[in-house]
């Protein structure tokens, strides 16, 4: 017996560094490699693509969406998927958000768009905390806050494929005050954007990061929206308006190229940014007087959008690419 101790104690470290060493290997194919379900195997291509740059903070590298994250105290960074747990080859994303503990709202929501996902599974209505940020820091959302709807971010719409992914979209990383009536209601002017983005999604996929601004905004028709923040009625919490909203999009020009955005020149893809002041807008459209560069939605904001794809062509947008 004593024998059999001394062998095994023996084999101990190297059944360890065993462990180890194949613990450090799946974390590494799962980082680099992560399954993209919704985006088509690359082919060979004549040229490498760029190198996605080395001095940006990325949580994945092969996911399209993901702007930069920031070094701020006031942020969170978290993500979320469906279908299994985090790491095994099943789990499919969902969306990743920046949360600001000091606006108690979201900054954006980075999120896939693709046809497979939506099915049938239908809407939660679940407003909830999200379980990977601190409670302190989130509203109590049972109601609405109030004179503003809690509006989506990533909409309910464009998660239906399953209950556990609908239901992600009623976290409150991903939900923030909006105006009912001309802004989120039918023909407000945040709802038409939304109908327009929809109608962008192909089969390569759309990548779209949706966001707030919380600074004095003026529009494209001159009007100001100053900063200011509602009480929220469910906690009497302050949580900051956004005095606009905008969205940025990458997806290739010919939507259905079968490859993925990583590896597509610059001239196989597409980018643009809308902003939409955050008032009573009713009827009003999208239109090339909303739409701006990502670049200038950058220095706008201060991110750096589609971080993983350094050949998105940021510093262009042409209205007539979106069918404006």
């Amino acid at each position: 017996m004593r024998r059999r101790t001394r062998k095994m104690s023996n084999r101990r470290p190297v059944v360890y560094l065993a462990i180890i060493a194949a613990g450090v290997l799946l974390n590494f194919i799962y980082d680099n490699y992560a399954p993209q379900p919704f985006e088509a195997a690359a082919p060979e291509t004549e040229s490498a693509p760029v190198p996605a740059p080395t001095d940006l903070t990325v949580y994945r590298t092969g996911w399209a969406e993901l702007p930069a994250e920031r070094a701020d105290d006031d942020l969170y960074y978290t993500r979320h998927l469906f279908g299994a747990k985090e790491g095994d080859a099943e789990a499919m994303r969902n969306y990743s958000a920046c949360y600001s503990r000091r606006h108690r709202c979201p900054v954006w929501v980075a999120a896939p768009l693709h046809p497979s996902y939506r099915a049938e599974a239908g809407r939660t209505d679940r407003f909830r905390f999200d379980p990977t940020l601190p409670v302190d820091a989130q509203p109590l959302l049972r109601n609405s806050y109030g004179d503003y709807t809690r509006g989506h971010l990533l909409g309910s719409v464009e998660r239906t494929v399953t209950r556990e992914a609908n239901a992600q979209t009623f976290y409150a990383s991903n939900i923030a005050p909006q105006l009912g009536r001309g802004f989120n209601a039918a023909n407000g002017a945040w709802n038409n954007l939304e109908i327009f983005v929809d109608r962008q999604i192909c089969a390569d996929t759309l990548y779209v990061v949706t966001g707030c601004l919380f600074a004095d905004y003026t529009d494209a028709g001159g009007r100001t929206i100053e900063a200011s923040a509602t009480h929220n009625k469910n906690d009497g919490a302050a949580v900051a308006v956004p005095t606009a909203y905008y969205k940025a999009l990458l997806r290739t020009r010919a939507g259905d190229t079968g490859r993925r955005a990583a590896d597509c020149k610059s001239s196989e893809l597409k980018c643009a940014a809308f902003v939409v002041g955050h008032y009573d807008a009713k009827g009003r459209k999208p239109s090339a007087a909303d739409m701006m560069s990502v670049a200038e939605l950058e220095r706008l904001t201060g991110e750096t959008f589609f971080a993983n794809i350094p050949a998105a062509p940021k510093h262009a947008a042409a209205a007539r690419d979106w069918g404006l």
